[in-house]
């Protein structure tokens, strides 16, 4: 059961960091640049959402269905690698519009990771999972979670703490 509620909350955050990237795209207004790419990675998107739900029944569907998610998303993706100025990263990274980005790359790469190696574990029929690891990795997960959602709205964040109880 650990490994389904650790599939569920990698899945869930991808499909939250995704949707919340493409809310802002069509958000600033309509896009025309990609568009045939960005629909596939909505798909992939989409997908991510189908692959939580299934891996709560099934986790070998749900990782099949995480994959395709992934394989749809990364062509979008991909392209939109050098849009992002790596050199002076943290030096703008409080006044960039590209945070959002940032983060859907960082978790799809994070969900591709994971499929990849949960795919592999399955496909060798392999569940030498030791119970006492699984903690420690649904701990991660959680705490995974919690920092993108946290990194994600850290303006909203630091305005409210700022208005609660400074200056």
């Amino acid at each position: 059961m650990k490994r389904k509620i650790l599939s569920v909350v990698i899945y869930v955050t991808t499909a939250f960091a995704l949707a919340e990237f493409f809310d802002g795209l069509y958000g600033a207004g309509p896009v025309t640049l990609h568009l045939g790419l960005i629909h596939l990675a909505i798909a992939g998107t989409i997908l991510f959402a189908v692959a939580c739900i299934l891996s709560l029944f099934t986790l070998r569907v749900g990782v099949v269905c995480g994959i395709a998610g992934g394989v749809l998303s990364w062509p979008y993706f991909a392209i939109q690698l050098p849009t992002i100025p790596w050199g002076s990263l943290v030096s703008i990274l409080p006044h960039a519009n590209w945070v959002d980005l940032l983060i859907a790359i960082l978790v799809l790469v994070v969900s591709s990771v994971y499929s990849v190696n949960q795919l592999r574990m399955l496909l060798r029929d392999r569940n030498d999972y030791v119970a006492s690891l699984m903690k420690p990795k649904l701990l991660a997960a959680l705490l995974y979670a919690a920092g993108i959602f946290c990194l994600a709205n850290w303006y909203s964040i630091w305005h409210w703490f700022r208005l609660r109880y400074g200056s």
